[in-house]
């Protein structure tokens, strides 16, 4: 009886982590960062002019990717305004915006990566492969 509980747990542990999702997903460098934040500045300036344009950015991350996309939109000419809270609580004027630069978990051992831009209600969407930044994919537009 005690062998038999005993192979059975052993089997348990070695079953367990085979239903964990494991992402393979690897490291963005800075280079990839900056070409990232790079293109995403060029198509904002396509749609929102910049001079023109002041963007309400809430609960913004303190990640490499996030101060360097900041950095650029400022050198283009768009006024941020950064704020801990909600931007509908606010009477600030100004287009709504927000991004996220992630991993795909279902194909992230391709190194894939998605950045989303929400302004106002439009959304834009990218996919980038990790090894071929130069190369991305068609920018996808929702509003």
């Amino acid at each position: 009886m005690k062998i038999r509980l005993s192979i059975e747990g052993l089997l348990l542990l070695f079953l367990l982590p085979s239903c964990a999702e494991h992402t393979i997903t690897p490291p963005l460098s800075e280079n990839a960062y900056k070409t990232i934040a790079e293109d995403a500045t060029k198509q904002l300036e396509q749609l929102y002019p910049p001079a023109h344009t002041h963007l309400v950015l809430a609960n913004s991350e303190k990640t490499g990717f996030d101060r360097l996309f900041k950095t650029l939109l400022r050198n283009k000419g768009y006024a941020i305004h950064e704020t801990q809270e909600s931007p509908e609580n606010q009477k600030l004027q100004g287009k709504q915006f927000s991004y996220l630069l992630d991993g795909l978990p279902s194909v992230s051992h391709y190194g894939y990566y998605r950045l989303t831009l929400k302004i106002d209600n439009a959304q834009l969407s990218r996919l980038y492969d990790a090894n071929e930044l130069d190369n991305p994919n068609y920018w996808s537009y929702r509003q």
